[in-house]
């Protein structure tokens, strides 16, 4: 039978550039040196690009209501019962509102359900899909007279809502967090439990991921440190695996080479460049370690982004992950897309997507309903997205399209029938609109 690894590397013939060979040991936390996933960079003037495959025909949801667009963020989308929901930030009245966009199976009108108020910046709420009721987690606006007092950053609070078919909105718990610059977090769902993780400064240079496990009967467990006490951690994602979690980071650490490095070394005025690598740890349904640290990618590397989308079925998934890897760039262009798979204990070599170029942002996979396998995108250095299209073992299965018209939006989940929807959150018209594709 041919291993995960070959049948990885026989599909990215046409896609992918990078040296495969079989997966690490899984009781090692050994990775592969950072040279030997190529720099997709290297073939991108051979990379073929195919025309777009989706275009924007199958319908339109408003959601603006007459706010500020420029005030608008769109998160992402889960499916519910054949539905999608959505999570969003926009302007109400004099402050932000988190809230979940209902998009009824086979069209109809969107229905935004309010959470509340939040905090200015905040990012879109984050969505998990429960057997009665979609779980959303916000930040809340802090209460009146709650904020920096004495010169002391106060706490702020993690909201976690439940969503009822009826659309009525429940608050369930609230998690209290330190107050930094960070506001990244996630939530995940597995069988009869879910997961809330979040990152924390932990001192004056040392950041630090933690882990709260709730459910129907408990509202929250205790939070619990999950990453290093030598780490530096931050931008955690959970996903649910064999009844428990896998929770991915970005690790840092300064180079070593810092304290002789010239202004062009530097990140920022007085920054030294740091290195950025993936880790990962699994986690029970309570929240607590059972297994080793894993590192996904090498600790060399740059890391600056990445995504995570479960594939294969359940009840023990595989994992893919594509992470941007910057390398030694420092004006914010080129890099690389590595690919690194989690099939069971054992985790996979990072495998380097051929582009044409890296420009803003971070990788991204649209999800596919009924298990159909996702998709990648990213953006070019020609600024134009990029689609392509992954078989089940999350290996390309042609060349990556031109997507112009997705050039301002942000593909979110894959439906039946070819389509998918898209975020269009500088469209006056309408701000989600349904794509018909073509593989």
């Amino acid at each position: 039978m041919t291993s995960p690894a070959l049948r990885a590397c026989g599909g990215l013939v046409l896609a992918v550039v990078g040296a495969c060979r079989s997966a690490p040991n899984p009781d090692s936390n050994a990775t592969p040196d950072a040279g030997e996933a190529q720099d997709a960079s290297r073939v991108a003037d051979a990379l073929a690009v195919a025309p777009a495959r989706c275009h924007a025909d199958q319908g339109a949801y408003s959601i603006d209501e007459g706010g500020a667009l420029d005030e608008l963020s769109i998160g992402d989308a889960i499916t519910h019962h054949d539905a999608q929901a959505v999570g969003i930030v926009r302007r109400v009245g004099p402050g932000r509102n988190a809230g979940v966009v209902m998009i009824p199976p086979e069209g109809g009108a969107a229905r935004v359900v309010d959470l509340g108020p939040t905090l200015g910046d905040a990012p879109p709420p984050r969505l998990v899909s429960r057997a009665g009721d979609i779980v959303a987690a916000a930040y809340a606006m802090p209460r009146l007279g709650a904020g920096i007092q004495a010169g002391v950053r106060m706490p702020r609070d993690l909201t976690l809502y439940a969503i009822s078919p009826e659309a009525a909105v429940s608050p369930l718990v609230s998690i209290k967090q330190a107050r930094d610059d960070s506001l990244a977090f996630d939530i995940a769902w597995a069988e009869n439990r879910g997961i809330v993780v979040w990152d924390e400064v932990a001192g004056a240079s040392r950041g630090i991921i933690r882990a709260a496990a709730f459910s129907s009967e408990r509202p929250i467990g205790p939070s619990l440190d999950i990453s290093p006490l030598d780490s530096d951690a931050e931008w955690p994602r959970a996903v649910a695996s064999g009844g428990g979690f896998l929770v991915v980071w970005i690790a840092r650490s300064a180079e070593a080479s810092s304290t002789l490095a010239d202004a062009s070394d530097l990140e920022a005025t007085g920054e030294a460049r740091a290195h950025g690598w993936l880790e990962m740890i699994a986690l029970d349904e309570h929240g607590s370690t059972r297994g080793p640290l894993r590192r996904l990618t090498p600790a060399s590397g740059h890391v600056t982004g990445y995504d995570l989308q479960r594939i294969g079925p359940a009840p023990r998934p595989s994992l893919l992950v594509v992470a941007r890897d910057d390398g030694e760039v420092v004006d914010g262009s080129g890099g690389a897309l590595l690919r690194v798979r989690i099939v069971g204990d054992s985790v996979e070599a990072p495998v380097a997507f051929a582009t044409d170029g890296l420009g803003r942002g971070e990788p991204t996979f649209v999800g596919g309903v009924d298990g159909r396998p996702p998709s990648l995108t990213w953006v070019a250095a020609s600024e134009h997205l990029r689609l392509l299209p992954l078989d089940p073992e999350g290996a390309p299965t042609g060349a990556p399209s031109a997507e112009i018209a997705m050039d301002e939006a942000r593909p979110l989940l894959s439906l039946s029938g070819g389509r998918m929807l898209v975020a269009t959150p500088s469209d006056g018209v309408a701000q989600l609109r349904v794509f018909a594709c073509v593989q």
